[in-house]
């Protein structure tokens, strides 16, 4: 027999190497830990990113100015001009007030019901506020002015001045028109006797006029009782008409609202150099400037009633960038709106059209719709949409989701967080406050992948962004708990000198194979920019399924530097002391860290906090070494 007596050549075994070089496909709550990859991760607490996928805390927000003396803020607006830059808002005290040093200044003229939301818009040198409990307001600096309420014609009668009868009945309706809309319609009068082929005869209408200095004109309408259409205007203080048998318009008929007084909305938007109001499922759209105030015909405005049988009002408008056009969102449905005009006589009269563009995705509430780049970003019962135009085809409208990794998230979410949650679209990001949560979603339109989620101290109830008079650039948001304007500040690392608890949780990697163990050798951190405190937590899931922190470590970065005081604006109603603004600065020097683990895993989980005053970390990379392991599951699990 012949035997072998040579020793093998030593194989040792392959070493398993998991590398974190980038997150770049951020936060994902819809796939179990297991299952992500290593560029994305679970836990992304007041963390978003930087460059190629850099995790880092989030902007920290001061004090911008208090409105009032109590409440909580239910709306922002602003009034731009050469020689003014105000901001405002409203408080549940009824009253708007604009920024005044870290205080405020009522502006006089107008008060809001406590609990009214207030939404505006700027056209034509004038801001205009509105709301579904008080009339359109307008404001130009100094105070509001609000709109005389006109009440419709009286009085009407028609006869017929030709002398030719027949059997045809006709009934007439006229209203007023004012700068600021029109009357309801007067009661109808109905002329009967008359030939079928109204041209062979003249009929002189007449009326009362209003009792109101401000009357531009009149509309008259005719036809079948209950079904009259426009027929013509009268641009003078002429209070009759004489009809001749012209043809009245097919479709466009009287509308059932006094508008004279201001409109009562719930939605403002600026559409070219027309305003855009809603009315339930209605879309009012005003004359052309200088007539944005006037929703009437005769001033070049229309309606819309939209989809009115749906049982469902009108939550949102947009003006969809590139093609620029009106885009009407309900709950669950949105639709592409156009400004059509027909030709009634010697009259071009504003008849609007619309058509779907989805009945299955809408928007929950006005103030989470967003311009996104080239695209409208809304929020509804099914996650955060967008709308845009299909590549290549611009006449083509689409809707795709864009929040299939947080549904887990919007589980959680009741009718009220639907109701009142806001957004904004600032550097390159898109953030949905949940007020009664304290929470924000924040989108990173740059890398396309949610960063975080955004814990705040206080609720968010409105946001909105300001070019002061120097240009610079604020983001503010008003607190849905107290009558005070915050602002997002990226060189603030604190919440108004509250701490900014953040926390990044990887995916847990397995090494390739689930079925087996792993032993990690080494591990492997590299940070830069460290500020404060930065704590690891290395957690593995052992050989039993038992989940436990296996190392920690704690990394001190560079002092923190800033105004120090009282931590307080005010003492009482006087200003005292000075505000914590908690600025930091970090070297941009990379920190590596490493260690020996020789732990005996089935997966692996690191984790990076803080939780102290101005702590802060970029984190570049990850790295473990191991190597497979003879051992198996537990004995416990087994068959």
């Amino acid at each position: 027999m012949i035997f072998s007596n040579s020793v093998p050549e030593y194989q040792p075994s392959k070493k398993q190497v998991a590398d974190w070089e980038t997150f770049r496909k951020g936060l994902n709550l819809l796939l179990r830990p297991t299952e992500l990859s290593k560029d994305e991760y679970s836990q992304g607490d007041n963390i978003m990113l930087k460059g190629s996928g850099v995790p880092t805390g989030r902007w920290g927000s001061s004090t911008y100015f208090t409105v009032g003396s109590s409440g909580t803020v239910r709306g922002i607006g602003t009034y731009v001009t050469t020689s003014a830059n105000d901001i405002f808002a409203l408080t549940d005290d009824g009253y708007v007030e604009k920024k005044n040093g870290l205080l405020s200044t009522r502006i006089v003229g107008q008060s809001w019901p406590s609990g009214s939301i207030m939404r505006s818009e700027q056209l034509g040198g004038e801001t205009y506020l509105v709301s579904s409990a008080v009339p359109f307001t307008k404001y130009v600096g100094s105070s509001f002015s609000i709109f005389v309420t006109v009440s419709a014609p009286t009085g009407l009668y028609a006869t017929n001045i030709s002398g030719v009868s027949g059997t045809n009945r006709v009934s007439y309706k006229v209203l007023a028109n004012t700068p600021s809309g029109h009357t309801e319609p007067s009661a109808n009068y109905v002329l009967a006797n008359l030939p079928s082929d109204l041209t062979r005869t003249s009929t002189l209408v007449s009326w009362v006029a209003p009792s109101a200095p401000t009357i531009t004109g009149y509309e008259v309408y005719r036809g079948r009782e209950g079904d009259e259409t426009f027929l013509s205007t009268i641009t003078s203080n002429t209070t009759s008409y004489v009809d001749r048998g012209t043809d009245a318009a097919q479709t466009i008929g009287p509308p059932l609202t006094n508008t004279t007084g201001g409109i009562k909305s719930p939605i403002i938007k600026k559409y070219q150099n027309r305003l855009l109001l809603v009315q339930g499922s209605k879309l009012l759209i005003s004359g052309l400037y200088p007539d944005q105030t006037d929703f009437s015909l005769m001033g070049g405005g229309g309606e819309l009633n939209i989809d009115p049988d749906s049982g469902d009002d009108i939550t949102g408008v947009e003006v969809q960038p590139i093609a620029d056009r009106i885009v009407v969102y309900k709950n669950r449905s949105s639709y592409l709106v156009k400004l059509d005009f027909v030709s009634v006589g010697p009259f071009y009269l504003m008849d609007p059209t619309y058509q779907p563009i989805s009945t299955a995705v809408g928007c929950s509430n006005q103030d989470t719709i967003a311009t996104v780049e080239n695209d409208t970003f809304y929020f509804g019962r099914d996650g955060i949409y967008v709308t845009g135009y299909e590549p290549n085809f611009l006449n083509i409208i689409r809707t795709n989701e864009t929040s299939a990794r947080m549904r887990p998230y919007f589980a959680k979410l009741g009718a009220s967080d639907y109701a009142t949650a806001c957004a904004m679209y600032v550097d390159h990001k898109y953030l949905l406050a949940f007020p009664r949560l304290r929470e924000l979603l924040v989108y990173d339109r740059e890398r396309g992948c949610f960063v975080g989620i955004w814990k705040m101290p206080y609720g968010i109830s409105s946001m909105k962004k300001y070019f002061d008079s120097s240009g610079t650039e604020h983001w503010v948001f008003g607190s849905s708990d107290t009558n005070t304007i915050y602002e997002f500040i990226p060189s603030v690392n604190s919440d108004d000198g509250t701490i900014v608890v953040k926390t990044l949780r990887t995916n847990k990697e397995d090494f390739g194979d689930w079925t087996k163990l792993a032993t990690i050798e080494f591990f492997y951190a590299l940070f830069r920019a460290i500020t404060g405190s930065v704590t690891v937590n290395i957690i593995i899931e052992d050989r039993n399924g038992s989940n436990l922190i296996a190392k920690t470590f704690t990394i001190t970065g560079a002092e923190t530097s800033g105004m120090t005081g009282w931590g307080t604006d005010l003492w009482g109603t006087t200003p005292w002391g000075t505000t914590l603004t908690n600025e930091f600065s970090a070297s941009l020097d990379e920190v590596p860290r490493w260690g020996t683990l020789f732990k005996q895993v089935r997966s692996v989980q690191v984790e990076v906090t803080t939780s102290s005053i101005d702590s802060n970390f970029e984190l570049l990379k990850l790295n473990m070494r191991a190597k497979r392991s003879s051992g198996t599951l537990s004995s416990s699990q087994r068959v």
